[in-house]
C-alpha cells in the first residue's frame, strides 16, 4: 500500500526574504491509493495518527465513501474503517477531537443518483472512542448548505456553512455542543464574492481566524481570512491577495506567537498543494513550499507534533489519484528581543531539571493505592485509561521475579517524588535479567514520581571484555526499567538506575514519548548501559539530569529512530560518549544509515574526557546540534560522526574554550 516518492528531495530548505519562517521538505510518500479515486484528506493525533478521505470511482460519483485510516509514527498504515451512508455520496472528511475524547467525522453528503451529477450536498456526523469502530452515519445539515468543517472550543464546536447550490452566496457560522444539533450564531456572517470552504481555528487567548475559500479567477476570489474575539458575533475581515485565488481546500495551524502554517491548493504555475505561512496579525499569507503535486490535488490534513508539521493530502500528479503524506520541518528564528541562549540553563519548562522538589504535576493521588507487590499488580490489573494507580510514598516493594506488572492503556503510575522532600515510592528489582521491570502495555502511559531501582549498577568492563572474547557476552542477563512499544508515553519526576541495559527502551511503535524531568544514572554495563534507549522509536528527551551512564542517549539508528534532546544536564561521568545514534556498520545491515532525525540543542555537558555526540553514519533526514555547552576545547573535540559525512550541522554551541561549564 506504501510506496515512497522517490522523485522528493530529502532535504529542502524555502526560506522567505522578510519572514520569520522557514520549511524543509523531509520526507514525502504515498500512504494510500486502493481506489480509483482516493481525496479529500484530514489528519489527527492523540497518541497516534488518524487520516480519514473519500475513495470512489471518480471525482463526482454514487459510490464516495469516507475511509479511516491509522498510524503510530505517520509512515506505516493500516485500514481502519469504512463510513457510508446509502443514497449518498459522502465527500470532504474532516477530523476532530471533542470535549469528551471521542472523535468526531464531519464531511459532505450529496444524495446523487448517478455519477458526475450536479446534485444540493449537506452534511453527516459519525462518531468513534478510539478511531476505528464508528457510529451511523447522521445528517446534520440538510442538502443545500454543506457545513464543511468544524472546530471545538471551550465546549463548544463552531463551523462555518456555504450555499451548496442553494443559491445565496452567504456563509452563515453554526455552533454545537454535541456535534448533532447545530444552531446559527451569525446567519450573515460573510457574502462577497463566491465564498464557500472555510477553516476555523481558535488561539490560545480565544480570538477565532476563518481561512475562506472564494471561487473563479477573478479579483473577489481571492481568500479572505477572518479574526473574532468571544462572543464571535463581530468579525473582521482581510484580502489575502491575488496570488491566493479559490485557495482550495483552506486548512492552517498554530506554530508559534502570530505565526500560522496553512495549505491549500494554489493555481500560479499549474494547479498544486502548497504550504504558505500565515500572520494572523499582519493579515497576510506568504508560499512557502510547493509539496509534490499536481493536477487533481490539495485538500491537506495538518498536525504538529514534536517539532515536526505532517500534511496528508491528495494529488493525480503520478496518474492515479492517490493520498500522499508530508513531513516538514518549520525553523522559527529567535526571537530579536530575547537573547541567545545556550545549555540546559536556558531551561524554559518551568521545572527543575531533574525533577524532585518544586516539580509542578506532582500527583497528590489516585484511584488505587497501593504498598506491596500484589496490590500493586492487581491494581494495575483493574485500572483503566484515565486512571492513576498511586505507589505510597514511603513504600519499598520487591518486584524480583514479577512478569505481571503491564500498566494499561492511559494509566497513571504514580508516587510523590518532591512532594515534601518525599523520595517518592521505591520499586525495585534484584535479578539480573529482570526486563522489564515496568511494561507499558498501552498507549497514553504516564509513569510519573517514581524511584525505579535495577538490579545492576556495574560496568563489569574486565568481566564483559572477557565474556566477548569467549562468544559469550549475553551468558550474563541484562535488564530494563521500562519498556514501551507503544505511542504516547510520558515518563516524568522519576529516578531511574542499575539498569544494565536501559532505564527507558522505547521499542518499534513507541512514537510520541516525552521523557523528561527525571534523574537517570548507574546505567552502565560495558557494552550496553543506556539511560533511554530507542529502537524505531521516537521521543522528546527534555530537562533530564543524567550521569553515570554508559551513554544516556543511544538509538539503534534503524529507520524510524528519531529523537529530540534538549535542556538536559550530563553529569562528568560515563565510559562512554553521552548521546549516540548507531549506523549500519554497528547493525552489519549494508547500509550507512544511522537514525532518521536527531535533534541535539540546549544541553549541558560536564563529561569533558569523552565525547558528547557519537552519530555513527549518516541520518536519513538531519542531525542539528547548536546551542549546547561542552566541555570540550572544540566541535571537533565535542561531537564525531563515523561512516559517513552527511546530514550533520554543528553550529552556535559554546566550548570549554568559550567558557562553557566543565
Amino acid at each position: 500500500m506504501r510506496a515512497r516518492y522517490i522523485a522528493v528531495c530529502l532535504l529542502l530548505a524555502t526560506t522567505v526574504v522578510g519572514e520569520p519562517l522557514s520549511v524543509e521538505l523531509l520526507d514525502c510518500f504515498k500512504i494510500w491509493d486502493d481506489a480509483p479515486h482516493s481525496a479529500f484528506t484530514d489528519l489527527v493525533w492523540k497518541g497516534h495518527f488518524i487520516c480519514a478521505f473519500r475513495q470512489g470511482r471518480g471525482h463526482v460519483s454514487t459510490d464516495g465513501r469516507i475511509r479511516v485510516i491509522y498510524s503510530p509514527d505517520g509512515e506505516n498504515w493500516r485500514d481502519g474503517a469504512v463510513v457510508k451512508l446509502d443514497g449518498y455520496d459522502l465527500r470532504d472528511a474532516h477530523l476532530s477531537i471533542m470535549p469528551d475524547g471521542r472523535f468526531m467525522l464531519l464531511g459532505g453528503a450529496a444524495p446523487r443518483k448517478k455519477d458526475n451529477e450536479r446534485t444540493p450536498t449537506g452534511s453527516f456526523v459519525s462518531f468513534s472512542a478510539d478511531g476505528l469502530d464508528w457510529s451511523e452515519p447522521e445528517i446534520v445539515v440538510e442538502p443545500g448548505r454543506w457545513l464543511w468543517q468544524a472546530s471545538w472550543h471551550e465546549g463548544r464546536a463552531y463551523g462555518v456553512s456555504y450555499a451548496a447550490y442553494e443559491g445565496t452566496p452567504m456563509l452563515e457560522l453554526l455552533t454545537s455542543r454535541d456535534g448533532l444539533r447545530w444552531e446559527s450564531h451569525v446567519s450573515q456572517l460573510f457574502g462577497q464574492g463566491r465564498p464557500t470552504e472555510v477553516a476555523l481555528r481558535f488561539a490560545e487567548n480565544g480570538t477565532c481566524y476563518a481561512l475562506v475559500r472564494r471561487e473563479g479567477q477573478t479579483d473577489e476570489s481571492t481568500a479572505m481570512l477572518g479574526d473574532s474575539r468571544p462572543p464571535y458575533a463581530q468579525w473582521r475581515w482581510r484580502d489575502l491577495g491575488g496570488p491566493f485565488k479559490a485557495f482550495g481546500g483552506p486548512n492552517f495551524i498554530h506554530i508559534a506567537g502570530p505565526h500560522w502554517v496553512a495549505a491549500g491548493r494554489m493555481h500560479q504555475d499549474g494547479a498544486h498543494t502548497a504550504l504558505t505561512h500565515l500572520d494572523v496579525n499582519k493579515g497576510v499569507m506568504t508560499k512557502l513550499l510547493k509539496l509534490p503535486s499536481g493536477g487533481d490535488t490539495s485538500y491537506p490534513g495538518l498536525v504538529y507534533v514534536n517539532g515536526l508539521l505532517y500534511v496528508s493530502y491528495y494529488s493525480s500528479h503520478e496518474g492515479r489519484t492517490s493520498i500522499y503524506m508530508a513531513k516538514v520541518k518549520v525553523n522559527m528564528p529567535p526571537d530579536p528581543n530575547e537573547p541567545e541562549t545556550f545549555g540546559a540553563e536556558a531551561n524554559p519548562t518551568g521545572d527543575p531539571i531533574g525533577g524532585g522538589s518544586g516539580y509542578s504535576r506532582i500527583v497528590a493521588g489516585g484511584d488505587f493505592r497501593v504498598n506491596d507487590a500484589n496490590g500493586l499488580a492487581q491494581a494495575l490489573s483493574k485500572a483503566r485509561s484515565g486512571q492513576t494507580v498511586y505507589v505510597e510514598d514511603s513504600a519499598q516493594i520487591d518486584l524480583t521475579g514479577r512478569k505481571d506488572l503491564r500498566i494499561g492503556e492511559g494509566v497513571i503510575l504514580a508516587s510523590g517524588r518532591g512532594r515534601d522532600g518525599s523520595e517518592g515510592g521505591l520499586l525495585f528489582a534484584t535479578d539480573l535479567g529482570a526486563s522489564p521491570v515496568l511494561l507499558a502495555g498501552g498507549q497514553g502511559v504516564r509513569v510519573t514520581g517514581l524511584r525505579l531501582r535495577g538490579p545492576d549498577d556495574q560496568r563489569r568492563t574486565e568481566q564483559m571484555a572477557e565474556l566477548h572474547k569467549q562468544g559469550k557476552y549475553y551468558s550474563i542477563p541484562n535488564s530494563d526499567g521500562i519498556v514501551c512499544s507503544h505511542s504516547g508515553l510520558e515518563v516524568d519526576n522519576c529516578e531511574i538506575w542499575a539498569f544494565s541495559h536501559a532505564g527507558v527502551f522505547l521499542k518499534e511503535g513507541a512514537t510520541g514519548a516525552h521523557i523528561h524531568h527525571n534523574s537517570i544514572h548507574h546505567c552502565q554495563r560495558s557494552g550496553l548501559g543506556y539511560g533511554v534507549c530507542l529502537d524505531r522509536g521516537d521521543a522528546v528527551i527534555e530537562a533530564n539530569r543524567f550521569d553515570w551512564c554508559r551513554h544516556h542517549i543511544a538509538g539503534t539508528g534503524r529507520p524510524r529512530t528519531n529523537y529530540e534532546a534538549r535542556y538536559n544536564v550530563v553529569g562528568p561521568n560515563a565510559n562512554g560518549h553521552s548521546f549516540d545514534m548507531h549506523g549500519g556498520a554497528d547493525r552489519k545491515d549494508g547500509t550507512d544509515i544511522a537514525g532518521d532525525r536527531i535533534s541535539i540543542h540546549h544541553n549541558t555537558f560536564k563529561a569533558g574526557s569523552v565525547r558528547a555526540v557519537l552519530i555513527r553514519g549518516k541520518p536519513r533526514q538531519i542531525c542539528e546540534i547548536h546551542h549546547n555547552r561542552f566541555a570540550h576545547a572544540d566541535a571537533a573535540a565535542a561531537v564525531g560522526q563515523t561512516n559517513a559525512r552527511e546530514n550533520l550541522r554543528v553550529f552556535s554551541n559554546v566550548y570549554a574554550t568559550d567558557g562553557a561549564t566543565r
